[in-house]
C-alpha cells in the first residue's frame, strides 16, 4: 500500500514516533522608521562640522602665532653678557645669586593684592631690573612679556619693596659703614694722604615733575640745579663701595642739613676722617674727635697759596671715587625721571639703585685687580 501524502506520518517503519517540527514562517521585519535614519546621520554632519569649525580656528591661531613676536624672557639674554649688562647692569652669576635669594623669600605679598602666577621669579626680577635700569614705560614691557600694564605694575612695585628689604634694610643698613680697621684693609693709593678716613660724602640730585602743592614747589626748587629736584646724602668707603645713603629731601635743603638730620654722624667714632667738598661745612656739628677735611675757601684772596692748592688736589683725588660711584647711581635711567605712578616709591627706588650699584664691578681698577689675584689664589689652594 502506498503511504497517504496528504500527512506527514508520525511512525517510522521501525514503530517509533516523532514529534513533528515546529517552524516559524513568519518573514515580517520591522523596518526603521525615516527619523530613526536621520537623526544618526544628522549627529555625523554636525560632528564633521564642529571638527571642520575646529580645524579652522587651529589654523588661525597657527598663523597668528607665526606673525606674532615672541614673548621676552630671560632666557633670551641669559647668555649673552652685552644683553645681561643692558638691561640689567649685571652678568649672569650675580643675577642668578638675587634669583636664588628671592627664591629663599617667596612668596610675596603683591602690591595689587593678587599673586603674579604668570611668570617665573626670575622674568620678575628681569622686568624690575629693566624698570630700573632703562625706565621702560609700562605699556612697552606690557608688550615686550606679553601681559597687561596692571601686571607689569604690581610686579615693579612689589620688586622694588623686596629688593630694597634686602640690600638696603637687610646689607646697607644694618651693616653701616665699615669701621676704620676694615677701611684701611682696602686702602687705595689715592688715599696714602688720609689713612684716618672712613667715609667720603657728596650730595646728588634727582629731577622730578613740579609738585602741584605751591608750598611744595618752592620746597623742591633747587637754586643749584635751577628745577624741581629731590636731593641725598651719599658715603663711599675709601675702596669705593657706597656704604651710605640718606633718605630723599626736598631740592631746597642745604648739604649740612640734611648730614645733620639723616644719622651718618651717629656711626663716626673718635679718630675717624670725613672727606667732603665745600658744601659740608658742617665742624660744628661733628661728634667730638672727629676730622673734617674740605677744600679751602678763596674768600678774599685771588689765589690759593700753593700748599692750599696741593690739600685742594689731593681732597680732589680722593673724593672722586664718591662723585663716580653718583654717576653710576645715575645710570639707572629711572632716576632722571621717576614716572608719576612710582613717586610714592622715590625713595626706596634711590636706595635700592644705591644698593644695586655695589653688585656691579668695584669702582677702583686696583681694588678689583686684588680681589681678582686674591680669588686666584684661593682657587690654587
Amino acid at each position: 500500500m502506498v503511504a497517504s501524502h496528504d500527512h506527514y506520518s508520525t511512525e517510522s517503519h521501525h514503530g517509533h514516533h516523532y514529534k513533528p517540527l515546529e517552524t516559524d514562517h513568519s518573514y515580517f521585519v520591522q523596518q526603521a522608521t525615516t527619523q530613526d535614519t536621520v537623526i544618526p546621520i544628522q549627529r555625523k554632519l554636525n560632528s564633521v562640522e564642529e571638527l571642520e569649525q575646529e580645524i579652522k580656528e587651529l589654523g588661525e591661531e597657527i598663523e597668528k602665532l607665526k606673525t606674532q613676536k615672541p614673548k621676552m624672557t630671560v632666557g633670551d639674554i641669559l647668555n649673552d653678557t652685552e644683553k645681561m649688562l643692558l638691561y640689567t647692569s649685571f652678568p649672569t652669576d650675580v643675577f642668578n645669586i638675587i634669583v636664588q635669594i628671592l627664591k629663599r623669600m617667596a612668596p610675596f605679598n603683591y602690591y595689587a593684592g593678587w599673586e603674579v602666577t604668570g611668570f617665573s621669579i626670575e622674568d620678575q626680577l628681569l622686568i624690575c631690573l629693566m624698570k630700573l635700569r632703562l625706565n621702560f614705560r609700562d605699556l612697552d614691557l606690557a608688550v615686550r612679556f606679553g601681559t597687561s600694564r596692571a601686571t607689569i605694575s604690581n610686579i615693579v612695585n612689589t620688586f622694588i619693596s623686596v629688593l630694597h628689604e634686602i640690600f638696603f634694610d637687610g646689607v646697607l643698613k644694618a651693616i653701616g659703614i665699615p669701621s676704620q680697621l676694615k677701611c684701611k684693609g682696602s686702602m687705595p693709593k689715592s688715599f696714602k694722604d688720609f689713612t684716618s678716613a672712613r667715609i667720603a660724602m657728596d650730595a646728588t640730585e634727582v629731577t622730578q615733575d613740579v609738585p602741584s602743592n605751591m608750598n611744595k614747589q618752592s620746597l623742591t626748587y633747587s637754586n643749584y640745579k635751577s628745577r624741581h629736584t629731590v636731593k641725598a646724602v651719599t658715603c663711599v668707603a675709601p675702596n669705593g663701595a657706597l656704604v651710605f645713603t640718606s633718605d630723599l629731601y626736598p631740592g631746597s635743603t642745604s648739604d649740612a642739613a640734611i648730614v645733620e638730620h639723616c644719622g651718618i654722624l651717629d656711626q663716626l667714632q673718635p679718630g675717624d676722617l670725613v672727606l667732603a667738598d665745600k658744601g659740608f661745612n658742617i665742624y660744628d656739628k661733628l661728634p667730638t674727635g672727629v676730622s673734617l677735611n674740605i677744600p679751602p675757601f678763596l674768600s678774599s684772596k685771588s689765589h690759593f697759596t700753593r700748599e692750599e692748592a696741593k690739600l685742594c688736589y689731593k681732597i680732589g683725588r680722593s673724593r672722586i671715587h664718591v662723585e663716580r660711584a653718583n654717576e653710576r647711581i645715575k645710570n639707572y635711567e629711572i632716576l632722571r625721571h621717576v614716572p608719576s605712578q612710582y613717586r610714592h616709591l622715590t625713595t626706596k627706588i634711590f636706595q635700592l639703585c644705591c644698593c644695586l650699584v655695589n653688585l656691579q664691578a668695584p669702582l677702583l681698577k686696583e681694588i678689583a685687580d686684588k680681589y681678582e689675584i686674591e680669588e686666584n689664589e684661593s682657587e690654587m689652594f
